[in-house]
């Protein structure tokens, strides 16, 4: 449905994300997580076509069912076919005017009367659990909590049936309570319309309880991708490894914090960009290029210690190029 193929983007001649390939299929759920500033949302806004004036997508393309995002006789696909739910969706919903304009705005091309777009946009907001729905309407963003206004924007985005919903950070910012609520909701939508979903997300947890496919990112590349439980149970990166392992676990062992932080944006990197911070590396991943190479069925890495770890031969260094 959607690839994404040697993605490079900058803002202001800094590289953020870099020689980026994924793609996503339909009805499946495609999580990606990373740190702050991995390069994550910068993905979503390139897909949407909003990286803003000092942004730029340097090399690489985006196809929709075959269709190129960039071309601007192919605009017309956003917000028919896809649909995009920002973080702290309170700020992205209009504090002037009542929940039910809103969503007539985002309706104005479909031919159904009022009465019946009244009636489809109250359905879809009792499937995302707001039995209030009619109070809900009439009421401004700012008289809302903030795990109502998120599944509110959740209709938004899917009231036009697109066949792909980006979510960034669509859980940052709620209680586990509501955090649950959305993730659930989103799970839905994918069951009941067969929605593809793109979510980003630093929340390791919520990665695991929602996604199909999970894609690890540092410092603007694409470390490691594959089945959920290949990812979360066979890390074949040190970094995916170590960031597992900082997560808390109820069978009482103590999380381990990863040593060092993100190289600075701009910084030249030869090899792998975790090479600073890694506990198993050697020179040669600090001076050898990698990319994401199979070591099982739909399971990358760019890990040279895991992609061939006998003897840490190195064949990537042939067979990569």
């Amino acid at each position: 449905m959607l690839k994404i193929d040697n993605l490079n983007i900058s803002y202001d001649s800094v590289p953020i994300v870099r020689d980026v390939s994924l793609k996503i299929n339909k009805g499946e759920i495609l999580g990606i997580v990373g740190e702050s500033g991995s390069g994550k949302s910068t993905i979503l806004r390139a897909i949407m076509n909003i990286l803003g004036n000092d942004g730029e997508i340097d090399s690489g393309n985006i196809t929709f069912e075959g269709k190129d995002l960039s071309k601007k006789e192919n605009q017309n696909i956003y917000g028919k076919d896809i649909s995009m739910v920002f973080q702290q969706a309170t700020l992205y919903l209009d504090p002037i005017t009542i929940i039910e304009k809103q969503f007539l705005e985002i309706m104005k091309h479909n031919k159904k009367n009022k009465a019946q777009k009244h009636q489809e946009i109250i359905t879809l907001l009792k499937n995302l659990h707001l039995e209030d729905a009619e109070r809900i309407l009439k009421n401004y963003p700012f008289e809302l909590s903030g795990g109502i206004n998120q599944r509110v924007s959740l209709g938004l985005a899917m009231i036009n049936k697109p066949k792909l919903i980006l979510a960034d950070e669509p859980t940052s910012a709620l209680d586990v309570t509501v955090q649950a609520q959305v993730v659930q909701t989103l799970k839905e939508l994918r069951d009941n319309f067969d929605t593809s979903i793109i979510m980003v997300t630093h929340n390791m947890g919520v990665v695991a309880n929602i996604s199909d496919t999970i894609g690890v990112m540092y410092y603007g590349h694409l470390l490691e991708i594959g089945p959920k439980m290949e990812i979360l149970k066979n890390p074949q990166h040190q970094y995916t490894k170590e960031l597992l392992q900082s997560i808390p676990t109820l069978n009482g062992d103590k999380p381990k914090g990863i040593d060092g932080k993100i190289p600075e944006f701009g910084s030249v990197i030869e090899g792998c960009p975790f090479y600073d911070r890694c506990s198993i590396c050697d020179a040669k991943c600090k001076t050898t290029k990698t990319k994401l190479t199979e070591t099982s069925n739909g399971h990358f890495t760019s890990c040279l210690k895991y992609a061939y770890p006998e003897n840490n031969t190195y064949l990537g260094e042939v067979l990569w190029y």
